[in-house]
């Protein structure tokens, strides 16, 4: 009888074969065999997301980070599992475990701000971006929302120099920073978009942002 590890490495093979389902196969195989093996929960959770039975792939990522609780590339897994089955509480909790794990991960950060804008919770969503926009300062995507979080708590003069910086990397932005600032609780008015393009030029950039 072959043992797990050799099934898990046919399956390896079968799928950059692009044998999908005769990858599958081998999985099914190979998670009967005793002890449970963490890797071929793995590959079952990945498999299961191309073919997009997200809930299977959650309860197959949820198998082996049971019994390999530290292994990010499953955590990794975990998060688009979840999202992708609207389960967005435990996507938050993945998120979270990612960045324990490995605090460098801007992708993670960004994406953790973007579930606390979704919920309102600007403060956090702040901070998020904040790393975000640490670890990588010409990161515009970043650099907008931190914006748009920083307006909505009110700080006003720190949104501006945000969004500054975003504008003097990259012009395209300037429509969505304009919305922006007209749309929002605490923003600010100009008499023109010629003249908000040169407020934005002639906004000292703040030591924070």
């Amino acid at each position: 009888m072959q043992t797990a590890e050799t099934l898990l490495g046919l399956a390896v093979q079968c799928v950059n074969a692009g044998q999908i389902e005769r990858a599958w196969s081998l999985c099914d195989q190979a998670q009967r065999q005793p002890p449970a093996h963490p890797g071929v929960h793995q590959l079952m959770a990945w498999l299961s997301l191309q073919q997009g039975r997200t809930g299977l792939a959650c309860e197959h990522a949820t198998a082996s980070l049971a019994l390999r609780p530290d292994h990010l590339p499953t955590w990794l897994l975990q998060v688009d599992a979840t999202r992708a089955a609207g389960q967005l509480t435990l996507t938050a909790r993945a998120l979270d475990r990612v960045l324990q794990l490995d605090p460098s991960r801007t992708e993670a950060w960004f994406q953790r701000a973007l579930l606390h804008q979704d919920a309102r919770e600007f403060q956090a969503a702040a901070q998020a971006l904040h790393r975000v926009v640490h670890l990588d300062p010409s990161r515009l995507d970043a650099l907008v929302n931190w914006g748009i979080v920083l307006q909505e708590i009110g700080r006003v003069d720190e949104a501006m120099s945000a969004y500054a910086r975003a504008y003097r990397l990259d012009e395209n932005c300037f429509g969505r920073i304009a919305h922006a600032l007209a749309a929002a609780p605490s923003g600010r008015m100009w008499l023109s978009l010629d003249a908000l393009r040169a407020a934005l030029l002639a906004t000292t950039l703040a030591k924070s942002i």
